[in-house]
Formats: structure tokens, C-alpha cells, sequence
């Protein structure tokens, strides 16, 4: 069986929010393990910063383009 579920972007960003935190800490460790690769390291200080400052060349944030709709689905489509 399929299981569909629409996100508007004001569900999607709520519930991120409610991970922010968590997120943030997750992938500050990452960008202080030095047992990491530098690739993956770069990654999340890249995301870290991304998510602060929004993406370089004056893009827009995501949600404020207008709303978008994200499907996920799990199992056949």
C-alpha cells in the first residue's frame, strides 16, 4: 500500500523547527570531529551556514519564492 502525504511549506517548516536545535548540534559535531572526513566536515559547516544566511548569490530562502508543495512517498508508487 502507498502511503502519500502532501507538506505545504508552512507544515514542513514547522516541524523543522521543532528539530532545529537538535539539527544544528548534530551537524556542529560533525564539523568538530576530526575523524570525519574534510568532505563531510565541509558539508555540514556548509549547511550550518546555508540555513543562517541563506544560500551565496542572493537566492531566495525556500518559502519565500511562494509556497511550494512537497510530496514524500513511502512503499510503490
Amino acid at each position: 500500500m502507498t502511503e502519500r502525504i502532501a507538506l505545504t511549506v508552512e507544515k514542513l517548516e514547522t516541524l523543522a523547527q521543532q528539530h532545529a536545535r537538535r539539527a544544528i548540534a548534530a551537524l556542529a559535531k560533525v564539523v568538530e570531529d576530526e575523524t570525519a572526513s574534510p568532505a563531510t566536515r565541509i558539508s555540514a559547516a556548509s549547511t550550518i551556514l546555508q540555513w543562517g544566511y541563506g544560500r551565496p548569490g542572493g537566492k531566495a530562502k525556500p518559502g519565500e519564492a511562494g509556497e511550494q508543495v512537497i510530496r514524500l512517498s513511502w512503499g510503490e508508487n
